[in-house]
């Protein structure tokens, strides 16, 4: 029985580990404020887009399932993993106004392919 106790306790704290997330959010169930400005709102039909998106952590910021903090895009409140530039490449994620913490304006170019997002260009634009 001890055994099947410890086993049982082994493989709980090995999920919670997997499963935790990046650990250095302090995500704190507040949204961020998005940003107002003239946003790209549709996809064309073979997936191109070229123009402003929101950019953000998918996971602290647009509500996305992701296991750990990632960049992502959203287009019409649905949300698109980027691929083609991580999260960290544009500073801190965690600074202040940092991907996890503020949800910011990209000028992009790429293609859309099921749920990511293949960047050509991602410039974010000052504030």
């Amino acid at each position: 029985m001890g055994k099947l106790n410890q086993t049982i306790l082994v493989l709980s704290f090995s999920l919670s580990i997997t499963y935790a997330g990046c650990g250095s959010c302090n995500v704190d169930n507040k949204k961020a404020e998005k940003p107002m400005g003239d946003f790209i709102t549709e996809i064309n039909e073979n997936g191109a887009i070229k123009g402003l998106v929101l950019a953000s952590c998918g996971m602290c910021n647009f509500g996305m399932k992701n296991i750990n903090c990632s960049l992502a895009i959203q287009i019409n409140e649905k949300a698109y993993d980027v691929k083609g530039t991580k999260i960290d490449d544009h500073g801190d994620s965690h600074a202040k106004d940092g991907f996890c913490n503020a949800v910011r304006v990209a000028n992009v170019s790429g293609k859309i392919k099921k749920s990511d997002f293949m960047a050509d260009t991602f410039v974010l634009q000052k504030d």
